[in-house]
């Protein structure tokens, strides 16, 4: 499946940490990438240029006026937009709702919930409504991120492409976790007291980092991998020492309460473990002598290993994840479809291509190109 060249029109649906970075991630430069449009129901941003809220936002979008729905954000365009960046929160019974009205609206949807990178697998009564609702307006819809979506399946699956008869794969993250917002700390637990962060575990009203069993299947799906379930188990750590989360929600995080997360993952096939993923997420992980990076090993004919020193960046590397995902979702085949059918390239930044210049004779040991537009 091939990425289209043509300028992709997209909505912010969520101006908050993550959009903030993804407004950061286009001003680096993709010419076919192009803002519409902005939703967020906060009053604090709805009504408000969009360069005011964010400084960091590309000069072309600065004058846009952030909508506090999608109807008037819709109502408000000259021209129609292509896609959604889906940026609200990560539980689907709480954002099924936005994500259709997109899709009703004729809009491709892309989400950074965790939990809509492979919703098929715990959540198909979802997925099923979403995929009818796409399907029925010639759209497409999915979810990516940097993890579901690039180190515990993309990365890993890219690097199986270079072995076979891969019999277990082991992969541990170490990353730094300063400046999540405040989605991702209610979900996750952080700076909670140690006792009430097991608690909420065993209550279910924490769960942690939320793609563990989604990227579990998606490997052992793809790999051929025989298992039968997957155990999770988390751990804490506390510091001594106040510690700056980097975000407002938290402050600075007293001495005992929960700075650092260590989340087990691992795909079971009776009392073996075939596929083990490792997260570790704290608050200045440098403070504690831990080591940022994603390591992976697989094991096959070839054994692989291989590390990404230090680790893809969470939010900034789930922003850029999601921006260049936009022209695969738009033109990916109506319906609900997994980031992991789709190309590895990603989105043209340059939007152009080369050729050899005609007008130049060929040289040895030289090729000239030139440059044009797509």
């Amino acid at each position: 499946m091939t990425a289209t060249p043509t300028k992709v029109r997209v909505i912010l649906y969520g101006v908050g940490a993550l959009g903030a970075l993804l407004l950061d991630c286009l001003a680096t430069g993709y010419p076919l990438i192009e803002v519409a449009g902005a939703v967020d129901a906060d009053p604090a941003k709805a009504g408000r240029r969009l360069g005011d809220v964010h400084p960091g936002t590309p000069a072309a979008a600065r004058e846009i006026v952030v909508a506090p729905t999608l109807a008037a954000c819709l109502a408000g365009l000259t021209e129609p937009a292509h896609l959604l960046f889906h940026m609200t929160e990560s539980v689907l019974a709480h954002v099924e709702g936005q994500m259709t009205e997109a899709l009703d609206a004729g809009l491709n949807v892309l989400s950074a919930s965790e939990a809509m990178f492979h919703p098929a697998l715990r959540y198909p009564d979802v997925a099923a409504r979403l995929d009818a609702a796409a399907r029925r307006h010639g759209v497409s819809i999915s979810g990516t991120g940097i993890n579901p979506g690039f180190s515990f399946d993309s990365l890993p699956l890219l690097l199986a492409r270079v072995t076979s008869g891969v019999r277990a794969i082991r992969i541990s993250r170490t990353i730094d976790v300063t400046g999540t917002g405040p989605g991702d700390i209610d979900h996750v637990g952080y700076g909670l007291w140690p006792d009430e962060f097991d608690r909420k575990i065993a209550e279910g009203r924490v769960v942690g980092h939320m793609g563990g069993p989604e990227s579990i299947a998606c490997l052992a799906e793809r790999l051929g991998m025989d298992i039968d379930r997957v155990a999770e188990r988390w751990s804490t750590s506390t510091a001594a020492f106040p510690v700056d989360s980097g975000s407002a929600a938290l402050g600075m995080i007293e001495p005992g309460r929960v700075i650092g997360i260590t989340q087990e993952m691992a795909g079971m096939r009776g009392g073996e473990t075939v596929i083990s993923l490792r997260l570790v997420m704290y608050y200045r992980p440098e403070l504690h002598g831990l080591r940022i990076a994603d390591d992976i090993e697989i094991e096959g004919v070839h054994h692989v290993r291989a590390s990404l020193v230090p680790a893809a960046l969470s939010l900034f590397g789930a922003a850029n994840m999601i921006v260049n995902a936009a022209h695969d979702v738009v033109g990916a085949p109506p319906g609900l479809v997994n980031m992991l059918d789709l190309t590895i390239a990603g989105t043209r930044r340059g939007g152009f291509r080369y050729e050899v210049d005609p007008a130049v004779p060929p040289h040895p040991g030289e090729v000239r190109l030139v440059r044009r537009p797509v």
